[in-house]
């Protein structure tokens, strides 16, 4: 009996040391979160400008009713930064969505939402081939409180690439 009851304590203690470790790794994540994002309009600005006068699209800010049909709810979520550009011709697979979220809850809510887009296009919203064809590169990426959305067509690795630079 003293030998299970000696049992039963170890794997206690066992279990709350790993319970412990978990809760701060979680803490860790949460730190992320509460971090300060890099300017996401900056980084929009730098890649842009990366691709020179000859290959960069036209492209608008999505606002107002343009930002609920493109991304339905996306307005209604608390942020500290939101920078969201679209190619002005639609046959051009060019979309940047970032957000910096103020609630740590809206995270998985905005990932699904620029998913949703990502797959609205490639089911045919994007309606033409090759427009299509880019938008199966498009990626949402979270970082902490920062979800992005970036459709860069042939530019697609570059774009992600320096995005993931702003958190290294």
């Amino acid at each position: 009996m003293k030998k299970l009851t000696a049992l039963l304590l170890t794997l206690t203690a066992v279990l709350s040391l790993a319970a412990v470790l978990s809760l701060a790794a979680c803490g860790g994540r949460q730190g992320d979160f509460d971090e300060k994002a890099p300017d996401l309009n900056q980084y929009y600005e730098d890649f842009m400008s990366t691709l020179g006068a000859d290959n960069t699209p036209a492209m608008m800010d999505l606002e107002g009713e343009f930002l609920d049909a493109f991304y339905p709810g996306l307005g209604g979520f608390k942020t500290r930064q939101l920078v969201v550009k679209a190619a002005a011709i639609s046959s051009v697979p060019f979309e940047f969505a970032l957000a910096e979220l103020e609630n740590a809850a809206d995270v998985q809510k905005a990932e699904e939402l620029f998913q949703a887009r990502i797959d609205a296009q490639v089911q045919g919203g994007a309606f033409y081939p090759e427009t299509i064809e880019g938008w199966k590169k498009a990626q949402v990426i979270t970082k902490g409180s920062v979800v992005a959305l970036i459709s860069a067509g042939d530019s697609q690795s570059s774009a992600v690439e320096a995005f993931e630079k702003l958190f290294a």
